[in-house]
């Protein structure tokens, strides 16, 4: 953490975009204790954040809407995702994208999979970064805002957000095995 403080003290908005396409929230919650030491302007890192996490975003939804044969879609085939049962996947972000890709963004740990997914379901992709850009927006205000006023704990806050994300892995693991066991049984 010491080295990303230093590297945004010295090199500043130049590191913000690239360390923002990577890890978003601790970044721009760095970037928010950097900003009440007046070594950033909140508006400039709050801009550079969001895109960042837009290219990110970007770059995962066309892996799941371009890529040929990624890992993820042999992991996914092999978990029993169907042609079906991802035509009702597409449907389901076709009725909900809003829902389905703001959700996606602000649940750490199963963004990407679920960006990954929109991408997959082919949402358009002026709807996906339009829903993107709003909730990427919000969600990076109050990440600063969270190091602006806190960021002197930011230690303890990426400990907070560390330990979220994995329990919010853990109960996807845990979705993700239930429902390939279901379907494993149902075919016995």
């Amino acid at each position: 953490m010491e080295q990303i403080i230093a590297l945004l003290s010295h090199f500043k908005y130049w590191v913000l975009f690239p360390l923002s396409i990577v890890e978003g929230p601790i970044i721009a919650v760095i970037a928010g204790l950097l900003c009440s030491k007046e070594f950033l302007n909140p508006l400039y890192a709050w801009v550079i954040i969001v895109m960042g996490d837009i290219t990110g975003d970007s770059l995962v939804y066309m892996l799941g809407r371009w890529g040929k044969s990624t890992p993820l879609r042999e992991i996914s085939r092999w978990l029993g995702f169907t042609d079906a049962k991802m035509a009702r996947t597409r449907f389901f972000f076709e009725a909900n994208p809003t829902r389905t890709i703001s959700l996606s963004k602000i649940i750490l740990g199963v963004g990407v999979a679920g960006i990954y997914m929109a991408g997959n379901a082919r949402v358009p992709y002026k709807k996906f970064i339009g829903v993107c850009l709003v909730t990427s927006a919000a969600q990076y205000v109050a990440y600063i805002g969270i190091g602006i006023l806190f960021g002197e704990a930011y230690r303890q806050i990426n400990q907070y957000l560390n330990y979220f994300t994995s329990i919010t892995l853990l109960v996807a693991v845990a979705l993700v095995l239930f429902f390939f066991i279901k379907s494993k049984l149902k075919k016995i």
